[in-house]
């Protein structure tokens, strides 16, 4: 059905000219707009009645305005600006679907710092690659996160990079990445060791992953499950049933071994090499923790098969529990993660035979 704007329409916004009114009139004006019937004088007179009001004192006929308006194309530039320059409730809606703002336009509301205005810009449809890394270079965490989960916005690796450098700790950025369909394979090897369980189970079943990440996560999940039910046993006893069952079944890792020491779980690091160098429980303690012999220590990991690409990652833990006296009962296992990565990262540092990569994956078996 063909809308008109008719006499008895004008008629009424002379006689009360009120909030109700005007905001009808917008919407019937708005919806001739959007239908390219007008064309003329009476398209400059249409666009004449958005100027007004556009300007109007009741914000509720601005709004009603902004909400017909935003799904029009080709608008004066003058009336775009006064609608995205408004208060929010009338602007945000226009922000959000209006497909033809500007790369300018859009660019000026990213830099006002008016976050419900970021947040609007990030939600909508098809945003390019170079406004997608703005908005991951300047907005607060808010907005990236509400960029990630974009699925129509377009955000390549380096804007990726970008995120996860700013937002290092941020697990709700992290999720919506998690949850987009596709995400560089890249971008997953960066973040896996630093998510939980179950955005890792989401990972293995909804990304296609080439098989080395995937069973990377997959075992990455399985050695925090067992050093959790690890932590939970008090008793040597129980500890040592445990290695016993991963030894018997050949799922006493290296890796997961190492995993434990760094997470400040010592006894099972104890009973792990009792197993794999068969040398006494007491003769373990001893090397461990003697001052001055880390020749016997190293001896000690080769008896049990530890790569020694992992020597550093072990050094480092039994310094740091060293140097803090550090009891498992007591303290922060987080805590002590902490400085064993930041020892590793010094021996990277000190060039003490440990390669960028080697520090990536034993902070990953930390992580």
């Amino acid at each position: 059905m063909k809308i008109k704007l008719n006499k008895e329409d004008v008629a009424k916004l002379a006689k009360r000219p009120n909030a109700e009114n005007k905001a009808v009139t917008a919407r019937k004006v708005s919806a001739l707009y959007e239908s390219g019937d007008i064309t003329g004088r009476a398209l400059d007179l249409a666009e004449d009645i958005f100027r007004i009001l556009v300007k109007d004192i009741e914000i509720k006929v601005r709004e009603s305005l902004a909400e017909s308006l935003k799904n029009c194309t080709k608008l004066p530039k003058d009336i775009v600006k006064e609608l995205i320059n408004d208060v929010d409730s009338v602007s945000l809606p226009f922000i959000k679907y209006y497909v033809d703002l500007s790369e300018e336009d859009i660019l000026s509301i990213i830099d006002s710092q008016n976050l419900n205005k970021q947040k609007a810009v990030a939600m909508r449809a098809n945003l390019s690659e170079d406004i997608s890394h703005y908005i991951a270079e300047r907005c607060p965490e808010d907005v990236v996160g509400i960029l990630v989960s974009n699925e129509t916005a377009n955000i390549k690796e380096r804007t990726f990079d970008i995120i996860i450098s700013r937002f290092p700790q941020s697990q709700h950025i992290k999720k919506n990445m998690v949850y987009r369909s596709e995400l560089p394979v890249s971008i997953i090897e960066k973040i896996i060791h630093s998510l939980s369980d179950e955005l890792l189970r989401h990972l293995v079943l909804t990304h296609n992953l080439p098989n080395d990440v995937a069973c990377d996560i997959v075992e990455q999940v399985k050695e925090k499950t067992t050093l959790k039910i690890s932590e939970e046993y008090s008793s040597d006893k129980k500890i040592e049933e445990l290695i016993h069952e991963l030894y018997t079944s050949n799922r006493l890792t290296a890796s997961l071994v190492v995993r434990a020491i760094c997470m400040g779980d010592i006894r099972f690091f104890e009973y792990a090499l009792v197993y794999l160098s068969n040398t006494p429980i007491f003769e373990v303690r001893k090397i461990l923790f003697s001052n001055n012999m880390d020749f016997m220590v190293r001896n000690l990991l080769r008896k049990a098969y530890i790569p020694k690409s992992m020597f550093p990652a072990v050094f480092s833990a039994l310094k740091v529990i060293k140097d803090i006296r550090f009891d498992c009962k007591k303290n922060d296992r987080k805590s002590f993660s902490h400085k064993v990565i930041e020892r590793i990262l010094s021996y990277g540092a000190a060039g003490d035979d440990l390669s960028e990569d080697d520090v990536k994956y034993l902070i990953s078996k930390i992580s």
